[in-house]
């Protein structure tokens, strides 16, 4: 197939960020033998060596075969795919979002502890990712925007997951963003509640898992803990389960 020096080099990159090798003949050499199915010069040779003095417009014409497994090693079906990915516009205000952040949710029960967990929100191909880091699994979905709300299903390797919505408006790199979330609780029971979204000057590797009682947060020396201590006090307004199911009649419902 052909396929546009532009794209040749934005798929160099990507291979280079995800092997965390440099774009040189060795480090090339390396990232052919970890994607498999080309030889081991073919990145530096047939692309790399080929596409230095070509302008961003030029094609090259190379096979299909080899391109689509550098395609599948990057997460797309193939070649064609993973173009289409790249010409993709993304969304100026989701741009805008990408950073890290302290997510706050209220326990699901009256004692009511407040967990903090971190977030990062980055941008890869053509998507913006946000990824939750819980005590146990990692959650990760892709965010949409529509109406003025983030949209965004996290789910983790072990298959459980939460939907999020928050509401954005047309505001662009939000400090405090509030949403409401649903999922189901460690004992798989439904449940929902409010959520907020706390950008934070720290990468992400410092963020760590927390909780919280909400006297603790309102003795905190910073402001913002005591408004999140207020926000999240009241059960009634922060959390919703369902009954206790025994019968799967309508006494369920009276329980």
């Amino acid at each position: 197939m052909k396929i546009k020096v532009r794209h040749l080099h934005r798929v160099l990159l990507l291979l280079s960020e995800k092997t965390r090798e440099p774009l040189d003949r060795a480090g090339l050499r390396n990232m052919a033998s970890e994607i498999g199915g080309i030889s081991e010069d073919y990145l530096y040779k047939k692309i790399f060596y080929e596409i230095r003095d070509l302008d961003q417009e030029e094609s090259l014409s190379l096979r299909d075969a080899q391109l689509n497994s550098v395609a599948r090693y990057l997460g797309h079906r193939n070649m064609p795919a993973l173009v289409t990915a790249l010409d993709a516009p993304t969304d100026e205000q989701l741009q805008s979002l990408v950073g890290n952040y302290y997510i706050f949710v209220r326990q699901n029960s009256t004692r009511g502890l407040i967990f903090r967990s971190p977030v990062e929100i980055t941008e890869s191909e053509g998507k913006v990712i946000l990824r939750l880091k819980g005590p146990s699994w990692t959650y990760e979905g892709d965010l949409k925007i529509k109406h003025g709300c983030l949209f965004v299903l996290l789910a983790s390797p072990e298959y459980k997951s939460f939907y999020h919505i928050y509401k954005i408006g047309t505001r662009r790199d939000p400090r405090v963003i509030q949403g409401i979330f649903s999922g189901v609780s460690t004992a798989f029971d439904p449940i929902g509640g409010r959520a907020v979204l706390l950008k934070v000057n720290a990468p992400f590797s410092t963020l760590e898992n927390q909780s919280f009682t909400r006297q603790a947060l309102g003795d905190s020396p910073l402001p913002e803990n005591h408004a999140i201590a207020r926000y999240f006090n009241d059960y009634a307004q922060n959390n919703l389960s369902i009954n206790k199911v025994v019968s799967f009649e309508i006494e369920d419902l009276e329980e």
